[in-house]
């Protein structure tokens, strides 16, 4: 558990300014952080971010556009395409016929995480927002 570190701040005496004392050192060996129990928890149950693979983001993009453009500007446009691919495949596979699960029971975005949804909608945002202050300039000029 967390204990509190001993306190060695030195303390300047009002009466000899030339002069610092030390203060007397207060060992707490005994108290424990009030929040300690809430640490152990927090860390125990602490899920790591998964690590993003940028391999195949230069098939994608060019590298002036690997250079210019964010990771996560990135990352949305890459899901993007990837979420295209599949309706592409998805189509191909129902105009020959050939597919494992019936139309009705598909779910459009069931599996999608809400994070990914969230950046997919700020990413969305952020394009509009720049396409509104490009409207802007040319109906000024």
């Amino acid at each position: 558990s967390y204990r509190f570190p001993e306190d060695t701040s030195p303390i300047i005496s009002t009466e000899n300014m030339h002069m610092p004392t030390l203060k007397k050192t207060t060992i707490r060996q005994g108290v424990a952080h009030p929040y300690a129990r809430l640490y152990a928890k927090k860390d125990s149950a602490k899920r790591h971010r998964k690590i993003w693979n940028h391999a195949l983001e230069k098939s994608l993009f060019n590298s002036h556009e690997l250079s210019t453009m964010g990771a996560p500007h990135r990352r949305t446009i890459y899901i993007a395409s990837l979420e295209a691919h599949v309706d592409r495949l998805h189509a191909q596979l129902l105009s020959i016929g050939l597919y494992p699960i019936p139309f009705e029971k598909l779910e459009p975005y069931r599996g999608l995480n809400s994070k990914t949804a969230k950046s997919m909608v700020a990413g969305l945002q952020n394009d509009t927002s720049h396409t509104k202050l490009k409207m802007l300039e040319l109906e000024r000029s």
